[in-house]
């Protein structure tokens, strides 16, 4: 199931890219922003940063995000979603969307840094010279690009749920929705659909 931070969008943990791009949602078919404010960044941001490649995002500096923040994260997510709905119908992405994308991964050059435990092994971590938004920003178009590019991208939908925005990675064959909620509603609105027809075509009524 779907995990979700204060601003209510899902966290289907299937790509943080499309994570971002399921930030613009739906509840009962109407449309919802979850990331309203700098504040809603940053607790999104904490919600997906253990699948940000080991990226160090101390939440005091995430703390700091202001508007000029957001207004980046929602560039990325609009062309991470324009990008998205493009594959998924086998059209060629356009110019505009790949730029956004490549000056978000340009943000912070990161390097690995490598650090002794007290077991006496290493362990690596990656940090960028950027600010803890920007390096988050960063990488999250370095995922997009990863995906876009890569073996993931055929397994990329979007969720054909009535009234549903969100995109997901087809990880099974039985797998046709965002969420199980979806499959839910879908088949709760297909058998609805059957009794109340059968009920209109019935002799005698």
């Amino acid at each position: 199931m779907p995990m979700t931070y204060e601003g209510g969008a899902p966290v289907i943990r299937d790509s943080p890219a499309l994570d971002l791009a399921n930030t613009y949602f739906a509840v009962r078919g109407k449309p919802r922003e979850g990331l309203s404010t700098p504040a809603d960044v940053a607790a999104w941001v904490l919600e997906v940063a253990p699948q940000l490649d080991g990226i160090e995002l101390p939440a005091e500096e995430l703390a700091e995000a202001g508007e000029a923040d957001l207004a980046l994260f929602l560039e990325l997510r609009s062309a991470v979603r324009t990008l998205a709905s493009d594959l998924t119908k086998g059209l060629s992405p356009a110019d505009g969307p790949v730029a956004v994308l490549n000056r978000a991964a340009a943000l912070a050059p990161a390097s690995p840094v490598l650090t002794l435990t007290p077991q006496g092994a290493l362990s690596k971590s990656t940090r960028a010279r950027s600010t803890a938004p920007r390096s988050a920003l960063s990488a999250l178009a370095r995922d997009a690009a990863d995906l876009f590019s890569g073996e993931r991208l055929h397994q990329l939908r979007d969720c054909q749920a009535p009234g549903c925005f969100l995109f997901f990675l087809k990880d099974h064959p039985r797998r046709e929705w965002c969420t199980p909620a979806c499959g839910m509603r879908v088949r709760a609105s297909r058998a609805y659909y059957k009794r109340t027809h059968a009920e209109e075509v019935s002799p005698g009524s």
